[in-house]
């Protein structure tokens, strides 16, 4: 009993617990984009901006949900090229926060309690090179969220995973904003009549969606 109430169980135990009340929360405590969008016009426009990245950080950290209705009201708000800088900032901020939970937390239990294939796993993570990395983190394969838990419980470094979410992150950033600002807002039948009118705009998409689907045939490939 002595041995499971050790530093490193009960510190995986906490973020576990964390991980569920993530969950939980953006389950029973998320908001829709109205209730968002009218906490925002009460904000005054000179502190808007910085009223947004505060939120998106808060919002995100504490209910993942709330990126979607987020990044749809900052391309509304600010634009595709101002809200991609925003959230771009606000996602350094979180990337460092969840890499550094998982680090912290669970790092030590995977290290000394983790087997098998999941073991592999990680220390395949560990020997991934930076061009793997950057490709991962700037298609639209795996949630941010997941990246930065998974990297921190490895042993790959956080200058490294830091420096290729600084250089990644905008492409994957900007090509969501870039449509939800030119449709304001998202809807199937807007998205599709835009794209039927901007056919260069849907052909860039589709190779940079393209770019995601080889990622995932090569990573499967080296299993």
């Amino acid at each position: 009993m002595k041995k499971f109430f050790s530093r490193t169980n009960i510190n995986f135990l906490i973020f576990i617990g964390f991980i569920f009340a993530f969950i939980f929360l953006g389950r029973y405590f998320s908001f829709d984009q109205q209730s968002l969008d009218r906490l925002f016009q009460k904000v005054p426009l000179s502190l808007v901006a910085l009223a947004f990245a505060m939120a998106y950080v808060a919002g995100t950290f504490l209910i993942w949900q709330l990126k979607d209705p987020l990044k749809i009201i900052g391309a509304v708000l600010f634009g595709a090229y101002l809200s991609t800088l925003l959230i771009y900032i606000a996602e350094i901020v979180n990337a460092y926060i969840f890499f550094t939970l998982s680090r912290k937390l669970g790092r030590d239990f995977v290290e000394k309690k983790v087997k098998g294939r999941l073991k592999r796993f990680y220390e395949h993570i560990e020997t991934m090179s930076l061009g793997w990395v950057f490709l991962l983190r700037a298609v639209p394969l795996i949630p941010y969220r997941v990246l930065d838990l998974s990297f921190g419980l490895s042993r790959f470094s956080f200058r490294k995973y830091l420096l290729v979410v600084l250089v990644a992150s905008p492409p994957r950033i900007f090509a969501i904003q870039f449509v939800l600002a030119a449709v304001k807002g998202f809807s199937l039948e807007k998205t599709t009549a835009y794209f039927m009118a901007h056919q260069t705009v849907a052909l860039i998409l589709v190779l940079y969606f393209l770019a995601a689907a080889v990622v995932v045939f090569k990573l499967k490939s080296q299993k």
